[in-house]
């Protein structure tokens, strides 16, 4: 389903013409559409881990003290053992804990995650690596955004959709309460479906 299939179902929905486009449309309902699309991609994005939104970076270490750089379409850091050197699983320390440590070589055991950034204790020797999963804000096939009528989103499109006419819906004065449950039950179950825990 792209972005214009996703215009097309709301638009029947809400009992407005179907749009030949959207992005580029001059009329006010569709960029506005797109507006609410968004919002609803970036909420999904952030309420459930989406296993198609996993990634992983890896971290190599020049024997100094470094702070690195997650990538740009890191959102959270991954349920579980998320920062690894090589089978060990690192553990998260808070800021007050961080202070008391002293910066030495060796084998990471603890990690300080701050915004974008992430530093290991103790550090690691010169291309040495270790391994970081985090959850992608990336939830288009254009990147944070749908940016043309083609992109797709990799999270369930369906549940865009719901999201996206609970929010048409409710902007413009409509009754709203049965599609936000409806949404509201089709969210959980497509987080439980998308969990990769044995069942």
């Amino acid at each position: 389903m792209t972005l214009l299939t996703i215009a097309a179902g709301l638009a029947k929905n809400v009992g407005i013409a179907v749009p030949s486009q959207v992005v580029l449309s001059a009329l006010r309902e569709w960029s506005e559409a797109v507006q609410m699309a968004n919002e609803s991609g970036e909420e999904l994005a952030r309420r459930v881990d989406w296993g198609v939104l996993r990634a992983t970076t890896t971290l190599t270490g020049t024997g100094a003290n470094a702070t690195f750089a997650l990538p740009a379409a890191f959102a959270r850091i991954s349920p579980g053992g998320a920062v690894r050197f090589g089978t060990a699983i690192v553990r998260p320390l808070t800021r007050a804990e961080w202070i008391g440590l002293v910066p030495i070589v060796g084998t990471p055991r603890y990690f300080l995650l701050e915004g974008g950034n992430i530093t290991l204790w103790p550090f690691m020797a010169n291309a040495v690596t270790a391994t970081v999963s985090y959850q992608s804000k990336n939830w288009a096939s254009a990147g944070e955004t749908f940016l043309a009528d083609d992109n797709t989103s990799l999270i369930e499109e369906d549940l865009l959709l719901k999201g996206l006419i609970v929010r048409w819906r409710r902007q413009k004065g409509m009754d709203y309460a049965d599609n936000e449950a409806e949404y509201e039950a089709a969210l959980q179950q497509f987080a439980r479906f998308d969990d990769r825990s044995r069942i």
